[in-house]
């Protein structure tokens, strides 16, 4: 009856194979007791993952070289079925986390596994090693060309205390089936020695190369490692995308790349030059002071020197104070916790996104001379001691005359109990032409609360502030104790929900002769997703879900305004 049952073990090896790589790993790894052909279609699984944390834990010297070498003779086992029975291994992955001093003696086994694994067919090899630092000069394991020099290997990723040595430099040395190659926090002997493995993998289509070291042996025991200071890349016909971290000058030379991600050492001016990269599509800047990069007037002509560029990022970067960017083709620019800009110009027909991430104090000023009908800009607050009025004439940039979509906002209103700071808050509500009535609001999509400390008696300014600069379809308000308290969603609720509507042209909100907020809110949705966006029909059930609320819930309760 068994037998008849079990169709699935009578599947050809290959449908079987496919079937384990769907599984999470350790799902793949019991199906091996289910019966003696479920074992061999693990065990020649040609997907094979080795880490040494699932047998070796911490305990006494004796057992933990019990288990480091009952891992050994299991990972040889493993690779020896593969190689006296001529499967193929399409992907090798194998993590150490051991000590140094444990790694140093388990290297001659790891030469053996990797020669074992390049011997048949291989085509992915990844090996993670302990992360590399800069003051931590330890043992590294030295990666020898023989042994991953398969001509089967497409894809190579090493991280960690993994040394190229001076073999490298050899002519013979070539990856001719190399498509991608990954390396993270590895040594180099010489820094020639990435251009060279480089211009020997013509098939080469990504590249990542990210805080890699060069050894100096003749420098001070703090100085033999440091950084690697250059990179060239040039004449790579195939090469598609480059992700490049911590090197000071990089020149990319490559008529066909499209995407390139760039961050500098925040510590150390960097130099860049990519202006060959005609065919660039996407471009990433993190870390960079850009005026060591590029003159002020280097974003106005973008489209004459990247004409097929659509994605423009920059990340942490130190700006010009005014900037202005020019591009036909840009579709969607971002811009995260840029320094010192105070004024941008965008001048982009097509542009479909914009996102801009800030956590100063100090707003830029934000303008859109052309843009696209169909623009969506999504904007995070991030703000210690946020500037609502600030907020508040910073939001005005954008309106419907400008063809804006939407905007989505993410502030952080943590008010403070800084009397100062509500001096100019009143201020600014109490000038009469601070905010025109006439002019048209922005179409707000979607309005994050993430964060209000317990001050009581500022709720009201906070409330009546957001509203009155601009008219949200949707208010979120984060259930996470250490963002939003009880008292300050109760609060918004009940302004919300249990306020009586103006019955005169005037109230004690309205300002300047203007309606206020509250004379035009016609209807409000509550939902929570504490239980499944369910519907808060009023303020007893509101408390009855905030009662069901911990601080592990990642939940928010959402106000639809109309």
């Amino acid at each position: 009856m068994d037998e008849k049952m079990d169709q699935i073990s009578s599947l050809p090896e290959t449908i079987l194979h496919d079937i384990l790589s769907r599984l999470p790993k350790k799902d793949a790894i019991k199906t091996s007791v289910l019966s003696k052909t479920w074992r061999e279609i693990f065990y020649t699984f040609p997907i094979l993952s080795i880490c040494d944390r699932e047998s070796i834990r911490r305990s006494s010297k004796r057992k933990k070289d019990q288990q480091i070498k009952t891992f050994l003779d299991y990972g040889k086992q493993r690779l020896l079925r593969f190689s006296e029975q001529g499967l193929a291994i399409k992907e090798f992955k194998l993590k150490l986390s051991l000590t140094c001093f444990d790694l140093q003696l388990i290297y001659p086994d790891v030469d053996q596994w990797l020669k074992l694994a390049s011997e048949c067919d291989l085509q992915t090899l990844k090996l993670c090693l302990p992360t590399l630092k800069k003051d931590d000069p330890c043992l590294c394991y030295i990666l020898h060309p023989g042994v991953i020099e398969a001509r089967s290997l497409n894809k190579l990723v090493l991280k960690g205390r993994i040394r190229f040595d001076k073999d490298f430099l050899n002519p013979s040395v070539k990856f001719s089936s190399l498509c991608v190659l990954s390396l993270c926090y590895v040594l180099f002997d010489d820094e020639g020695a990435i251009e060279h493995v480089n211009s020997h993998c013509p098939l080469i289509e990504h590249i990542t190369l990210k805080w890699c070291y060069v050894y100096n042996p003749q420098g001070a025991r703090d100085l033999q490692i440091s950084l690697m200071k250059s990179v060239s890349m040039h004449g790579l016909q195939k090469l598609k995308g480059v992700d490049i971290q911590g090197v000071q000058n990089v020149y990319i030379d490559a008529p066909n790349i499209e995407k390139i991600y760039y961050g500098a050492d925040s510590y150390e001016p960097s130099k860049m030059n990519f202006d060959s990269c005609g065919n660039l599509r996407a471009l990433t800047l993190m870390n960079m002071k850009i005026e060591f990069l590029f003159t002020d007037i280097w974003f106005l002509h973008l489209s004459s020197k990247f004409p097929f560029l659509e994605s423009l990022e920059l990340v942490e970067c130190s700006m010009y104070e005014n900037i202005n960017i020019s591009s036909s083709q840009l579709k969607a620019l971002v811009l995260s916790n840029c320094s010192i800009m105070e004024k941008l110009e965008i001048d982009t027909p097509n542009l479909l996104s914009f996102r801009y991430y800030y956590a100063g104090d100090n707003l830029p000023s934000i303008s859109f001379l052309r843009c696209s009908s169909q623009l969506e800009v999504n904007v995070l607050f991030n703000m210690i001691h946020p500037r609502l009025y600030q907020l508040g004439k910073f939001v005005e940039q954008f309106k419907p005359q400008k063809f804006l979509a939407s905007l989505s906002l993410s502030i952080r209103p943590c008010i403070p109990s800084d009397e100062h700071f509500y001096y100019y808050e009143y201020r600014y509500w109490e000038d009469p032409y601070s905010l025109p009535p006439t002019l048209p609001v922005p179409c707000i999509k979607h309005l994050v609360i993430r964060s209000v400390r317990e001050d009581k008696s500022k709720y009201a300014l906070l409330v009546n502030r957001l509203f009155y600069g601009w008219c949200p379809e949707t208010i979120s308000l984060s259930l996470n104790p250490s963002h939003c308290t009880k008292a300050f969603i109760e609060f918004f609720y009940w302004m919300l929900m249990e306020t009586k509507k103006p019955k005169g042209k005037f109230c004690s909100y309205c300002y300047s002769k203007s309606k206020c907020w509250l004379h035009g809110l016609k209807d409000v949705k509550v939902t929570s997703s504490v239980k499944n966006d369910v519907n808060v029909v009023d303020f007893v059930h509101l408390k009855s879900v905030l009662g069901g609320w911990t601080s592990s819930d990642n939940a928010n309760i959402s106000f639809r305004l109309k």
